[in-house]
């Protein structure tokens, strides 16, 4: 198997998992966190958006050529899940089935891009550090090197 075929097959079947999840959850509780110190089902779908929206689409265009990504909300992983939680805590409409929706169209579209990627891309040259378009590693851990 082609390791674009490989890649679209894993992020839809975890795409497809993960809908499947959410959608086991009743309404009523999908804005209750199972402990406190646990996300509500509403914050993680909210959070797979964020995701999506500012890392992993930008990223599938970078390894086809587009820019860069931004380096999420703030540049820092912290500074991120901090700005990430206020917005969660001070917005507004974070109604469980318009981010569903969200998220599906922002999957969708990062499947269509696999789509496109060369087999080059995955097993062409490496720079001095190793880096390269898109690298596979041995437990088939997906990563990007700018």
């Amino acid at each position: 198997m082609q390791q674009s075929q490989w890649f679209y097959q894993q992020l839809q079947a975890s795409t497809e998992g993960f809908l499947w999840s959410v959608e086991q959850i009743p309404h009523e509780r999908q804005y209750r966190p199972p402990r406190p110190d646990r996300w509500s089902v509403a914050r993680i779908v909210y959070h797979m958006g964020c995701y999506d929206r500012l890392i992993g689409l930008p990223t599938v265009r970078q390894w086809l050529g587009g820019p860069s990504p931004e380096a999420g909300l703030t540049g820092s992983v912290e500074g991120d899940a901090a700005r990430e939680e206020a917005l969660w805590q001070h917005g507004q409409g974070h109604e469980v089935q318009a981010m569903i929706t969200g998220f599906k169209k922002l999957r969708l579209e990062q499947l269509a891009l696999i789509q496109q990627f060369p087999e080059s891309a995955w097993s062409g040259e490496r720079d001095a550090l190793g880096a390269g378009l898109i690298a596979v590693g041995r437990h088939q851990n997906i990563s990007a090197y700018p």
